[in-house]
């Protein structure tokens, strides 16, 4: 993704149960039941939920999940949050994200509180280059692969208000030159303090394929990967949450 489009899922105002971010549809006839998935989509068991929409090119995938109660909590899943480094296994696979070194980039751009002025609760990302890796098993004797793809942190912001009763911190990272898919993940913590004192988790995902003719090629084949990785990366987060104080 080209620097000056990052930001497609900066966390904004909303009177919905997550923050709103600039990417997602206007709200028309066409996509009402998508807008009426945001109000409503608070889960009751604990279990997983996930959405899909279509967009101009973009595959906006939504995953949720409440995984526990408490100020204790929302402080662990905010700390993983912004950590970001997580491995989970699939099966036989191997996924997750790792922090990169900076240098093997050079000196890259600023990017936190510039993509809209000065916002509530924007901070220094606590991470910069991100790497995410999946693994791809081939049949013995042969050793699997790994993919390995470049990703920056162009925002983080921890303890907002503007969500009516609730404290939220988010954080994204956007893809670089050499990513199969060009696009932004937005991860997100809320805790209900003044509603029910849950904690929920939300991921967002922007994609669509990179500009190269590999890109074009996966594209395709990738929509199941995408979902176990946002999947793994939800159960990791979920750990963390009901993991006993240390």
């Amino acid at each position: 993704m080209n620097i000056d489009q990052v930001g497609i899922t900066q966390p904004i105002s909303s009177l919905n149960n997550f923050p709103s971010c600039p990417g997602y549809p206007k709200k028309t006839k066409r996509h009402s039941s998508f807008h009426k998935k945001l109000e409503n989509d608070i889960n009751e068991d604990g279990a997983a939920i996930i959405s899909r929409i279509d967009l101009n090119g973009w595959r906006i995938l939504r995953f949720h999940k409440r995984v526990g109660h408490g100020k204790q909590c929302y402080r662990r899943v905010q700390n993983a949050v912004f950590d970001w480094d997580f491995d989970a296994r699939e099966g036989k696979k191997s996924m997750g994200v790792i922090s990169a070194m900076r240098k093997k980039y050079g000196q890259l751009p600023d990017l936190d509180v510039r993509l809209n002025g000065e916002e509530e609760g924007f901070t220094n990302p606590r991470r910069g280059l991100l790497a995410t890796f999946t693994e791809i098993c081939l049949p013995k004797p042969l050793k699997s692969l790994f993919v390995v793809n470049p990703v920056l942190v162009p925002y983080e912001m921890k303890d907002a208000k503007s969500i009516p009763k609730c404290l939220f911190s988010s954080t994204a990272y956007a893809t670089l030159t050499g990513h199969l898919l060009a696009g932004e993940e937005r991860v997100t913590v809320v805790w209900r303090k003044g509603i029910n004192d849950e904690v929920h988790i939300e991921i967002v995902s922007f994609s669509q394929a990179a500009p190269s003719i590999w890109g074009k090629i996966i594209w395709p084949l990738i929509g199941r990967m995408q979902k176990q990785f946002f999947l793994s990366e939800l159960d990791h987060l979920d750990k963390v949450a009901k993991a006993k104080k240390s």
